[in-house]
């Protein structure tokens, strides 16, 4: 494969196999793309890219099947392009749509004056459930935030002649829960919910944090309606986790877009965790035990009891082109037989979700999957070559393949000149052949 990298503000349509980008342009934040922190985010270039390459027809239809928070939905969207996106996180969920809904600025102006104006004078105040609340907010913070999500909850109620009131509810919703993490005790920087005890942080005041961000939100929300062609729309359905996409969704694709929960994965809910307290309710998932339970069905889960891998073997193995690499994983005396049963599980999982969006995809679509390695047990497991095997088992081609280093957008500082954290991830880029 030939290596070359190049150094660019915008991917070009055309691009050889085996190039290296680093993307000089850090515009990821346009539009609502820029709505709520999220970890494991990948960069909207990529779907901007798939689409314009891809997405040939006006009919085109999209589906994004680890849909995160959206970057694809809204590619697709300000594109003229209906998109459908699947994904098990509730939260992630909710996102998606807000990001991916365009809702009157001018309804939701007037909706965020009557909540802040509310809040000020609300005698009921929306308590979180979770027993150790003290530990994650002050109490002021816990009066201000609980009297901004009750009078948030009223809205349904005081504007219920508005057509679609749910949407701009849902808006308020994410608005709200984008400002906990930093009105928090916890940590800004760090992907996991936790408070710091060697760096001690000062929140920030959670009504003067609310209005900036309404202010932010109404821009954003205005920049998209403005970019709407006003008929396209996006879809966003929660699945229960199942590799088989086709329990969730009835009709055929001619373009698939997505990034793939890597080996080990992110644990969203325990890095939502301060968030959920505030808003789980939504998804019964407002107190620790509920969110503990629910992190188990996520896929590349590490939260595994010993008697689910405590028999597992060499021999269970079922794909061939893994078997390697998980013997090297078991070799670890500490966690190897866990983590080898991590990955197999992991590759099972893919190789199942690639043949049910085979049976989605139309003939000559396109699959385009960003994916990185991971190390597992200090083994370096090439997860974008094996799910390149994986694919060709199943029936796809291998139409291209390229690669991008960025920086992780989600660390706010500086690395004191160690480069920031960079990371290559894999652009594949499947075909579905026709079966004559």
């Amino acid at each position: 494969m030939i290596e070359k990298i190049k150094y660019v503000k915008d991917l070009p349509l055309e691009i050889d196999n085996g190039t290296i980008f680093n993307i000089e342009n850090q515009d990821v934040s346009y539009l609502t793309h820029g709505f709520h922190k999220y970890p494991g985010k990948f960069i909207p270039q990529i779907p901007k890219w798939a689409i314009e390459k891809y997405a040939k027809k006006e009919e085109t239809k999209i589906i994004d099947p680890f849909c995160g928070s959206g970057t694809t939905l809204v590619e697709g969207l300000i594109n003229g392009y209906d998109s459908v996106g699947v994904d098990i996180d509730p939260l992630s969920c909710l996102i998606t749509k807000v990001k991916s809904t365009p809702i009157q600025p001018e309804i939701l102006e007037e909706m965020i004056s009557c909540v802040i104006k509310n809040s000020k004078i609300e005698n009921e105040v929306f308590q979180p459930k979770t027993h150790n609340i003290d530990h994650w907010f002050t109490e002021k913070a816990q009066r201000d935030l609980g009297r901004i999500r009750t009078s948030i909850d009223k809205v349904l109620v005081k504007f219920e002649t508005i057509e679609d009131v749910e949407d701009y509810y849902d808006c308020l919703i994410v608005l709200f829960s984008s400002i906990i993490r930093r009105v928090s005790n916890a940590d800004n920087q760090s992907q996991k919910t936790y408070v710091s005890g060697t760096k001690e942080k000062i929140p920030a005041e959670v009504d003067t944090l609310f209005k900036k961000q309404s202010q932010y939100y109404l821009q954003k929300i205005n920049e998209l309606y403005d970019i709407w062609d006003g008929k396209t729309k996006a879809k966003v359905i929660q699945s229960n986790g199942s590799p088989n996409i086709g329990e969730f969704v009835n009709s055929e694709f001619d373009l698939v877009i997505t990034s793939p929960p890597y080996i080990k994965s992110i644990d969203y809910v325990y890095n939502q965790m301060a968030e959920l307290f505030w808003v789980g309710d939504l998804f019964e998932l407002d107190t620790q035990e509920k969110q503990n339970k629910k992190r188990r069905n996520y896929t590349g889960t590490t939260l595994i009891y010993k008697k689910e891998y405590g028999d597992f073997d060499i021999s269970d193995i079922e794909i061939e082109c893994i078997k390697g690499v998980i013997e090297e994983i078991f070799k670890d005396e500490k966690n190897g037989q866990k983590h080898a049963y991590i990955v197999n599980d992991y590759f099972n999982f893919m190789k199942k979700h690639l043949e049910s969006m085979f049976d989605l995809l139309k003939e000559n679509g396109h699959y385009v999957m960003v994916i990185g390695n991971s190390t597992v047990s200090d083994i370096l497991v090439e997860s974008a070559d094996l799910i390149v095997r994986i694919a060709e088992l199943v029936g796809y081609e291998l139409e291209n393949r390229w690669s991008y280093e960025i920086k992780n957008h989600f660390m706010g500082f500086h690395r004191l000149g160690r480069g920031g954290k960079i990371k290559e991830d894999h652009v594949l880029i499947f075909r579905k052949p026709n079966e004559g």
